[in-house]
């Protein structure tokens, strides 16, 4: 019998903003026993990297799906980020204006699935014949979703638990699901209201552990634990802001005018916590602007006037950092501009050259004078200095255990989608702006946009049957899950899949 014949059901557990160290430091006190039972003789990692930018959904479908963001006509996601202005490559013009798509309005959330594209396929997609169960997930495209009232975490887990103790409440054919995502984001809401630090917090994650006890014990009276592998994992880590700003009136005095689809006019779009996503017309609305449209914008507010938006952006309070895509940039080759500003405003710049699509895209990082991402000082990170391209795994090897995690890859993989921003600015955590589409919303020092080590490390556990090794592993990605839970249950992963096995 191989190796794979036992493992006829997964499950994913995916638990939002819950940082690598947190997870793994209250298991170290012992406070979390269920998820210590499927980590004790299963395979964990303390370092599984997530994707750039580290926001919910891009992240949360990277996981589902086994791919990133990418030219997603041809290949990858087509969910770059939380909010995106709807730009297509080549331009649609003639057609209805772009629209800006926010993932927090309900009607956009519903068509989630739908933007992921065609060339990306969901778990259930992939793993063949079958019953798949979403308990809330929310990319369950080929599987049934339950959505519980009220969001209750008990319901989720509950909902989740019902299709192993009678599946024909969901399934025509009474067969238990083979493979199940639940998805609990309650601790996303607390940690962004009271922080990782609250008590309210950390009783949240205690709840999920509660609940997955309550699946295991199921699980096993129903004889279906032996042969089911269980995932543990979360989208994205978090940070706290040192500082906080109102980047409201910043702007207005510049006389930038915010972007209304609905009368087709307006200046730019942004969306800013920490990391900055801004978004500028070019010839039109639908098209990106060049860098010398950027360089010499001519505002559309009384007073017009043109401006260089690059030095308008580096006036932002704390800004470190400022990416912008090359205007040759084609979806199999191009560069990425660095820039980096000490305190002194003195300015160092590198680029990122980008090579190839999906499993097969290769980078190398250089730079005039500075590194920007402090790689020279570590001594595995130093060898990819090499002028040479290199594929996302040995970016992972290298950079996983360092600030800015495999960004040489991600940033590339993220600029290649037509629904990208512009330009991207980080002040690397020192502040945070809570700025959307115009007006200052979230001002709350707790998020995890930035591109660090502690927003972009996130636990993994996998555990369940006995056909799962015990091992620690050093370091993967999330979107090795995918592969990973296919190749236990004995199945090809789609050709779209960037993630590799890590049994192998």
């Amino acid at each position: 019998m191989s190796r794979n014949a036992k493992i006829n059901q997964v499950i994913i557990i995916l638990i939002d903003d819950i940082r690598s160290e947190h997870l793994f430091g209250l298991l170290a006190k012992e406070k979390l026993p269920n998820i210590a039972q499927i980590a004790q003789n299963g395979i964990v990692c303390k370092e599984c990297i997530t994707s750039f930018p580290s926001i919910t959904y891009p992240c949360y479908s990277n996981i589902i799906t086994g791919a990133y963001s990418g030219y997603y006509p041809k290949e990858g996601s087509g969910i770059p980020n939380y909010h995106w202005v709807a730009r297509t490559d080549p331009p649609s013009v003639g057609k209805r204006v772009p629209f800006i798509c926010n993932y927090s309005n309900g009607r956009y959330l519903r068509k989630l699935n739908k933007h992921l594209g065609n060339n990306v396929k969901t778990i259930f997609e992939q793993a063949g014949q079958g019953n798949f169960l979403s308990s809330l997930n929310v990319v369950f495209r080929g599987s049934k979703i339950v959505i519980p009232e009220d969001f209750i975490t008990e319901l989720i887990f509950r909902n989740a638990e019902k299709a192993f103790i009678d599946p024909g409440k969901y399934f025509q054919n009474k067969e238990v699901p083979k493979v199940t995502v639940i998805y609990s984001p309650k601790t996303d809401e607390i940690m962004h209201d009271k922080g990782f630090n609250h008590p309210d917090y950390i009783n949240e994650i205690l709840n999920c552990d509660k609940y997955i006890g309550s699946l295991i014990k199921t699980l096993k009276d129903k004889g279906y634990y032996d042969d089911t592998a269980i995932c543990i994992i979360s989208d994205h880590g978090n940070y706290k802001a040192e500082k906080l700003y109102d980047l409201e009136p910043f702007l207005s005095d510049l006389g930038l005018i915010p972007y209304n689809p609905k009368k087709k006019y307006g200046d730019f779009d942004a969306e800013m916590g920490s990391v900055g996503f801004f978004n500028f017309p070019g010839d039109s609305w639908h098209h990106h602007p060049t860098v010398e449209q950027m360089l010499s914008f001519q505002t559309s507010g009384t007073g017009k006037k043109r401006i260089n938006l690059f030095e308008v952006l580096w006036k932002i309070p704390g800004v470190k950092l400022m990416y912008y895509r090359d205007d040759d940039n084609t979806p199999d080759h191009g560069i990425i501009h660095l820039v980096f500003r000490d305190k002194k405003a003195k300015e160092f710049k590198g680029q990122i050259e980008y090579i190839g699509y999906g499993k097969e895209q290769k980078t190398r990082y250089s730079f005039d004078i500075k590194d920007l991402f402090g790689y020279e000082l570590h001594e595995e990170a130093v060898k990819l200095l090499d002028n040479k391209f290199h594929k996302i795994d040995e970016w992972l090897q290298a950079t996983y255990s360092i600030n800015f995690p495999i960004l040489i890859d991600q940033i590339p993989r993220y600029f290649k989608n037509p629904r990208s921003c512009d330009i991207i600015i980080s002040t690397c955590g020192e502040y945070k702006f809570g700025y959307e589409h115009g007006a200052t919303k979230n001002l709350r020092a707790y998020s995890h946009d930035v591109a660090l080590k502690k927003s972009m490390t996130v636990p993994l556990i996998l555990g369940g049957s006995e056909e799962i090794p015990s091992s620690k592993i050093q370091d993967c990605k999330t979107t090795d899950i995918v592969p990973t839970l296919l190749d236990l249950l004995g199945i090809k992963p789609h050709n779209s899949v960037v993630g590799d096995s890590i049994l192998k």
